[in-house]
């Protein structure tokens, strides 16, 4: 096996191959140290230990930690912070042929993308279980200046919708770790709406219109990806849509660049994929946009980051 990491795709192509890994961060030592006076003693607070120190002292991490020395993530995070990290045991990375021979034989590009797999389990605050919500939250795999988003959901707590967390809230020094059961996977746009129950219906006219590939291997889309409720309001019959109706419908809602929506003006206008919709932007309350025979559509959630693109969530589809 090999990880080659050329371009956002590799991870993609990773990902095909059944062999994506994960991550635990890093740490930094912290000494608590205590005063002696004549007349009061304290009992000295022990050192806690970081979160390298957590994985380390546990035989069920030496695959991660291998992983972590290797990718030289030890050094790079070895500094006081507020991480959350979300950390596999052993059995998850062998469940994906992943072994401690298999990390050590890494280098170059290889070791490139290994290192942004382990990045994509860290978040750079400090969440316990308790504050985790139903949101999207940046990872330290950055994409450009952007870190890939994690879907998290709540009630049980599932990340990227079918990884659970086995036992939360392990307090380190610099941060908190979540024992995960599974290796997390940087997602495409693609799995962007895999990954969410509210995009369903997208998911399945994608499918049948044959795109899925065309999506995943492109790099730096921007998809405006209408929620399942915007199906239904056009009471959309997906059986009775060929996947030449479905196209261009789909493509009217993807852009050849990624835009996120700090670069969005008022009454700036941008030409979809299917080249006959062009789009017209309206914010001066919130985003709103027009296209084809659709108005007023709004964006109810913008920049969810994924390897090869980003995903701004629409409430209405855009037909041509």
């Amino acid at each position: 096996m090999s990880i080659a990491y050329k371009s956002k795709k590799t991870i993609l192509n990773m990902k095909k191959l059944s062999f994506l890994t994960s991550a635990l961060v890093a740490s930094a030592l912290l000494f608590t140290a205590c005063t002696k006076e004549e007349d009061k003693k304290e009992t000295p607070t022990p050192t806690q230990k970081t979160i390298v120190g957590i994985a380390s002292a546990d035989t069920s991490f030496s695959i991660l930690v291998a992983g972590l020395t290797k990718a030289g993530l030890v050094a790079t995070l070895n500094g006081t912070g507020n991480f959350t990290v979300f950390a596999p045991k052993n059995a998850a990375f062998r469940a994906l042929q992943i072994d401690e021979k298999y990390i050590n034989g890494l280098s170059g590009e290889d070791l490139e993308g290994f290192k942004s797999v382990l990045l994509y389990h860290v978040l750079g605050t400090e969440v316990k279980s308790t504050q985790l919500k139903n949101a999207y939250e940046p990872t330290l795999f950055k994409v450009g200046n952007n870190g890939v988003s994690l879907k998290i959901g709540i009630a049980p707590i599932k990340l990227n919708k079918d990884v659970n967390v086995i036992t939360a809230d392990v307090d380190a020094s610099n941060g908190v770790v979540h024992i995960i059961d599974a290796v997390l996977l940087p997602p495409t746009v693609v799995d962007i709406a895999i990954n969410d129950p509210l995009f369903t219906s997208l998911v399945a006219a994608v499918a049948k219109a044959e795109l899925v590939e065309t999506l995943d291997n492109t790099d730096n889309l921007t998809v405006f990806a209408p929620i399942n409720q915007a199906f239904a309001d056009i009471n959309f019959n997906l059986e009775g849509t060929t996947k030449e109706q479905l196209v261009p419908i789909l493509t009217a809602h993807v852009l050849g660049s990624q835009v996120r929506s700090t670069q969005i003006g008022n009454g700036q206008k941008v030409t979809t994929l299917n080249t006959a919709v062009e789009l017209t932007f309206n914010t001066t309350s919130g985003v709103k946009l027009n296209g084809g025979k659709t108005t007023d559509a709004s964006v109810v959630a913008a920049d969810i980051q994924a390897i090869n693109g980003v995903v701004h969530v629409i409430n209405k589809v855009i037909l041509p």
